[in-house]
Formats: structure tokens, C-alpha cells, sequence
């Protein structure tokens, strides 16, 4: 999932979290809970689900921005969080520890050789109209999103006979591995074994979809939708019978950092993920903190994935040759460009137990820097004296201007300009396709607990590739990785990690933390996890939150 970190926000947390002890998890479901149980959580749930003018409303405070409310066509974190709610797969994530749980799905079986899935489909699944849900259900919407151009998670069901070849409109659906064996079974055809498929499953991209749009298989449905907000019902079809527990969530949308701590603090409010300086809460415990199963990262366009020129040509880059992206990696300011992260990153899968210890970037050396980039004009016919455009598309919040300014004198020795082209934050990410700039800035959530959740984005066939690389080695690793034993396959997934660092093609930055503001004394069914994902099916309110009007004041 991508994201856009705002830099105000992520420097005052900083600030505040560096003089508390914090311990940041190493496991991709980012905490332990031997306190808590599902089975526990799901009946504490049913309990406070019975006070019905308790669960009326719950309010939750955004970042502004439109929602897609299309999970097929949307990699956004913040969209990610309102889709768990409106729609459901075959499994779904375990709100406490991210393993895939049954969801639309009531069993699955593997066969013998691995490369056969048969999933059977609950007899209580529903649409929110009423409509069931069969197996023609599911393999439709999957059928929908490969053949949806532009749908970033696509490519992701590579690995089922026929789906790639399909996407890319050589064969038609019903060569396609997915067949309906009867109404509530669904059998699936892989090209190699798969064991980690049913994480990938959890994801929105995948869930089932109506023809209607305004019709969903999750535990919510859209009330209303304007520009600076979103309620969302309790879909009175869900299949099931205890959850949801709320009966309305209301997202709202803020640019105000002051307002929204003045309505935390006044117990208008209670969930906020929106911007708030730190400083302004009443209640610090209130603050969830965790590292994030994510890295923040830049990381350098090809000309492949750049658009054509007026003739109908793609123009060749220097930012092409790994010659040239070397050097100027050699020249990194490291210390300076992660300044204050929690967590800096050298490498860029997030370090998941298991995982070989990849080689990564810390080391800052002028001397070897022009000496590469000496070689590589001489290996390129560039004469020494002419200087090369280094474009950078950023929002106004990525770097602050002295970092901007310590980048370019940086990169002055190796006859290397950086031009730094700014962006609004609403509309950076979706134009990076289509964009010919040549740095982008990218902070990337995985989607499952997995280092293919981090590398299936520069494979050469992934609909999540941005940058137009492509490594047939590369691929060759992370296409054989599915074949293999889980430790044997970690070892392969670091050796094409390691193809990645070595060409260059991403300068690695820092390991973000989540940040949510909610009261855990009163909102149950909320755990802090790795993938800052909630699961909204499970979220109840333990009691009412005092109105403090007579004791707060707007800052």
C-alpha cells in the first residue's frame, strides 16, 4: 500500500518518542498478545454490542482526501482501511495477529502436489443487498480485476494458471485456472505451489465484488459520501451473526491539527488518524505507537516506465545505466537524508525473522562517487564537463529545503544538477506512472507478511512496478522462490534483494511508525499491528467518553 507520510507531523513525533523507552516489533504482526484472545475479543464485542444507543456512531478523523471506494483499482493505505469494512474475500486478517482467518471462505483444501486449491464458500454469505454469494461470485471479481487495466494488484495472481497470459489479453477467461465446481465451491489451478497465497488473499484487491457498485460483501455499506466525509451502515446481511458490533462509523476529514486535538480532547471524537501535534493531547496514553511493516524509500525511474515523446519514442535516460545510479548512491548523505528516523533503514524488505541479513547502504564516500561516475561517462561516450539533470518529483513535505540543499551540493562534485520538481500530496502518487521525472519518493506498507510484499513491485511483469526496471535474474528468483521450501525460499527473496541494492535502483531511508490516537479504555476490538490496518468489523465502544467542554480549550 502506498502512503504519504506528512513531514510536520512525522518530526514532531520524532521529537516526542525520542525520550520514551519504545520497542518496535521484528515480526510482521508488529506486537505479542498473550493478553489477548480473539475468541475473547469477539465475545466482549457481542456484549457491548447489546447497549445499541452505545454503538450508534463512531467517529474516526482522516487526512483529507477522496476516497476510491473500488478496491480493485486503489493501493492507498488510507482507502485500505474504509475497504476492510465495506467489502470481504475468501479470508480476511486476524485483527490481532494479520494471519489470514476464514472470511466469505469456510475451508479450504490443497492437494496433493500443491498446485490445486479448493476453497468452499459459506452458505450464509451475502451481499448487502441480500443477494448470495456463490464461487461464480468470486471467480468473477477476480476475473474483473485481471482484466481491469491499471489494477495494481493484478499481477499478484500471476501464480494461477493462465491469469497472466489473460491480463495481458492473449487467452480468454475461460482458459483461466479458476473454475466453479458447484455453487459454493471454487477450485483453483496454480502454476507452481503457493502455501503463502491465502495471506495475499486478505487483501481488498481480491475481495468479492458486485456488478453494482454500491452494493458490498463486507460487514458495512455506504450511507453517504461527500467531499469531507463518509458514514458507513452495518450491512444488516453480513454473514455474521455477532459482527459488526457498531452500527454506524463516520470518517471525517481534517486539515487542522489544532481542531482535531481540541475534539479528541473533548471526547467528540474516537479514532483520529489525521495530523496532531503531539503536545496537544490531554491523554498521552491514548497514543498508539508501533513500527510500521513498511520502508520509506526513493527510488529512480527508467525510461521504459517514463512515457513516449511526441514521435511515439521512449528517449533514453542516463538514470537507465546502474553505472550512473551508483555513483550517485556512493554521494548519499545518509545520516542527513534519515536524520531523526526511529527506525533507518539500510536495505529495503523490512527485516522479518528468517531473513538473511541483506548488505545495505550507510556509507558515504565522495572520493568513489566521482570515480564511479568518471567511469561511467567514459563508458558512455558523456563528455566530463557536461552536466546531468537529476529530476526529483516530490511533495513539499518529503524534504525540508536545507536537506534539499545538502542533496545538491551532494551531487554537485559528480557534474550531477538535481532539479526538484514539487507536487500537491493528493495528486503525487497517482501521477508517478505517468510522470518522466526520474527520482520519486514512496513510502510502501506490505500487504502480507512476506518479503514478496516488498519485491513483487519491481518485478518485470508486476502491476505494482512504477519505475519500468526490469532484471530477468530478478524475476527468475522471485518466480522460483514460489517453488520451495519457506527457508529456502527466504534465501532466494534476499538474493534478489540484494540484485536490487546492487543496480541502484532505490536509496533506502527509514522504517516508518504508526501513529493513531484512540483510547483503548474505552474503544475495544483495536489493536496496534505492523500493517496499521483495523479490521472496523471488530471495532465496539467499551463505554461513552466524558465530554470535558468546561476543561478544554481550542489552542
Amino acid at each position: 500500500m502506498k502512503q504519504i507520510k506528512l513531514f510536520v507531523f512525522c518530526m514532531a513525533l520524532c521529537f516526542f518518542i525520542g525520550g520514551r523507552a519504545f520497542v518496535f516489533a521484528q515480526e510482521a504482526d508488529g506486537q505479542q498478545h498473550e493478553e489477548l484472545d480473539l475468541n475473547e475479543l469477539e465475545a466482549e464485542g457481542a456484549e457491548a454490542a447489546v447497549d445499541s444507543e452505545l454503538q450508534k456512531d463512531f467517529i474516526i478523523i482522516e487526512p483529507p482526501r477522496v476516497h476510491e471506494l473500488n478496491p480493485q483499482i486503489t493501493s492507498y493505505s488510507s482507502d485500505a482501511q474504509v475497504l476492510n469494512g465495506l467489502y470481504e474475500g475468501l479470508f480476511s486478517y486476524n485483527p490481532l495477529t494479520l494471519e489470514p482467518q476464514y472470511a466469505i471462505c469456510s475451508d479450504y483444501k490443497v492437494s496433493r502436489d500443491k498446485k490445486r486449491m479448493q476453497f468452499t464458500i459459506r452458505e450464509e454469505a451475502k451481499f448487502s443487498n441480500g443477494e448470495k454469494i456463490t464461487a461464480s461470485s468470486v471467480r468473477d471479481s477476480w476475473l474483473q480485476l485481471l482484466a481491469t487495466e491499471g489494477a495494481p494488484y493484478a499481477s499478484l495472481l500471476d501464480i494461477i494458471r493462465g491469469a497472466e497470459d489473460f491480463r495481458k489479453g492473449m487467452i480468454d477467461a475461460g482458459e483461466v485456472g479458476i473454475y466453479v465446481t458447484d455453487e459454493k465451491t471454487l477450485s483453483v489451478y496454480l502454476k507452481s505451489p503457493a502455501n503463502y497465497l491465502p495471506k495475499v488473499l486478505c487483501h481488498a484487491a481480491f475481495s468479492v465484488i458486485h456488478r453494482n457498485p454500491t452494493v458490498y460483501s463486507g460487514a458495512f455499506m455506504v450511507e453517504n459520501q461527500t467531499e469531507k466525509s463518509l458514514v458507513l451502515k452495518k450491512n444488516p446481511y453480513y454473514w455474521d451473526s455477532q459482527a459488526p458490533y457498531l452500527e454506524q462509523i463516520t470518517f471525517v476529514q481534517s486539515e487542522s491539527a489544532e481542531d482535531t486535538a481540541f475534539r479528541f480532547n473533548n471526547g467528540e471524537v474516537d479514532w483520529v488518524i489525521a495530523d496532531l501535534n503531539p503536545d496537544k493531547l490531554l491523554n498521552r496514553s491514548a497514543m498508539q505507537i508501533s513500527a510500521e511493516f513498511a520502508t520509506s524509500y526513493y527510488f529512480f525511474k527508467t525510461s521504459a516506465g517514463k512515457p513516449c515523446d511526441e514521435y511515439g519514442v521512449k528517449k533514453l535516460s542516463y538514470w537507465d545505466y546502474p553505472e550512473f545510479r551508483n555513483a550517485v548512491l556512493e554521494a548519499i548523505p545518509w545520516a542527513t537524508l534519515r536524520g531523526s528516523a526511529v527506525v533507518p533503514a539500510t536495505t529495503f524488505v523490512y527485516p522479518l525473522t528468517g531473513y538473511p541479513t541483506v548488505d545495505g547502504f550507510n556509507y558515504t564516500d565522495e572520493r568513489e562517487a566521482i570515480n564511479k561516475m568518471k567511469e561511467a561517462r567514459r563508458k558512455y561516450d558523456v563528455p566530463a564537463d557536461k552536466k546531468i539533470p537529476l529530476v526529483f518529483e516530490l511533495t513539499e513535505y518529503v524534504l525540508t529545503e536545507d536537506k534539499i540543499e545538502i542533496l545538491k551540493k551532494a551531487l554537485e562534485p559528480l557534474g550531477v544538477e538535481l532539479v526538484i520538481k514539487k507536487v500537491q500530496p493528493a495528486t503525487y502518487l497517482s501521477g508517478v506512472k505517468t510522470s518522466d521525472s526520474d527520482l520519486f519518493a514512496y513510502t510502501w506498507i506490505g500487504d502480507f507478511a512476506d518479503p514478496l510484499a516488498f519485491l513483487e513491485l519491481f518485478h518485470g511483469n508486476s502491476t505494482l512496478n512504477d519505475s519500468g526496471w526490469a532484471n530477468s535474474k530478478f524475476d527468475q528468483l522471485l518466480e522460483s522462490a514460489a517453488t520451495v521450501s519457506d527457508s529456502e525460499r527466504y534465501k532466494l527473496l534476499a538474493e534478489a534483494e540484494t540484485i536490487l541494492l546492487d543496480e541502484g535502483l532505490i536509496i533506502p531511508l527509514y522504517h516508518p511508525v504508526s501513529f493513531n490516537i484512540v483510547n483503548l479504555n474505552y474503544v475495544g476490538g483495536w489493536a496496534v499491528n505492523a500493517f496499521d490496518i483495523h479490521p472496523l468489523k471488530y471495532i465496539y465502544k467499551k463505554a461513552p467518553k466524558a465530554k470535558k467542554l468546561n476543561n478544554v480549550v481550542r489552542f
